[in-house]
């Protein structure tokens, strides 16, 4: 899914430092980003933080279960 924004200096005050010099990113998909270019914050940090914790790793139930092959059925 692409995400198109069209970005506006509105003078949207930081919430971290109180600077204007912010970028509202204004996204054709109904959502809103505040990016400040004083201080570097960003409203979907924490987003992108929960995003980069998340390593994709596979979970087992069973340590001796093995893992199915790519290509091959599930079995239940």
């Amino acid at each position: 899914m692409d995400y198109d924004a069209e970005g506006s200096h509105d003078g949207r005050p930081c919430p971290k430092c109180g600077s204007d010099r912010t970028i509202s990113w204004h996204f054709s998909e109904g959502f809103d980003e505040l990016e400040c270019r004083a201080c570097g914050y960003r409203s979907d940090a924490g987003e992108l933080t929960a995003l980069r914790r998340e390593s994709g790793d596979l979970l087992r139930r069973d340590e001796e279960a093995p893992i199915p092959a790519p290509g091959r059925p599930l079995q239940a």
